[in-house]
């Protein structure tokens, strides 16, 4: 790629400079900063405290299609492979995603994975790929500490999972009963299944779907 083709909007400063230097940034940067000019986000990895950062695209999106149409609004492509992680990092996330005027479309690759899983249900369109897996479980204390401070922390998981509930429930075709015989488990779902129980829409044939 000649640097001149290289959409700079998203550089910070110091990359900038390198730029007009003639240097390139790394190219995992490179790729980074190309896919979010085409208003793509790759999620490759457990979900973390960063995601709450990248939040902030999604608020800058809207900002920039605030006047426009909704059919000139360029959607919002999320690729998700990911183990899961942050509980409330992803349901920040989320809200972000459901607050959204500008369409996101949520794409699982290889696998979503517990809150990986939560992340693909938050779509607007949502896509898995013939292939793709997914699993919905409940979630971990990590609690520790004496019995005050233990039970304190379990109760507000519960009232976490209270949560995590609801927003299934609202977000798929899992019925109540399937979601209590299942959830404590290790629920493992192939393509076809996630289109079943509504945690997808589409299993993606063409690449154009998606493109």
């Amino acid at each position: 790629m000649a640097i001149k083709d290289f959409n700079i909007d998203f550089l910070y400063e110091d990359e900038v400079k390198d730029l007009t230097k003639g240097v390139l940034p790394e190219p995992d940067l490179l790729d980074f900063y190309n896919r979010l000019s085409r208003r793509q986000i790759f999620w490759n990895t457990e979900i973390d405290e960063a995601l709450v950062d990248m939040s902030m695209q999604i608020i800058q999106w809207n900002s920039e299609d605030k006047d426009k149409k909704q059919e000139d609004k360029v959607p919002i492509k999320i690729y998700i492979n990911s183990n899961g992680g942050c509980l409330t990092s992803v349901m920040n996330f989320i809200n972000l995603i459901k607050l959204s005027k500008t369409p996101v479309y949520t794409i699982a690759m290889a696998k979503a994975y517990s809150s990986g899983g939560l992340l693909l249900m938050a779509g607007h369109k949502r896509f898995v790929f013939p292939d793709t897996t997914c699993l919905i479980h409940n979630g971990s204390t990590g609690a520790y500490g004496d019995t005050g401070k233990v039970m304190d922390n379990l109760e507000f998981t519960q009232k976490l999972e209270e949560r995590v509930k609801k927003y299934i429930l609202a977000n798929t075709k899992i019925s109540i009963k399937q979601y209590e015989k299942n959830y404590r488990r290790d629920w493992w779902l192939f393509a076809e299944e996630c289109i079943d129980i509504g945690v997808a829409d589409t299993i993606i044939t063409d690449l154009d779907e998606i493109i």
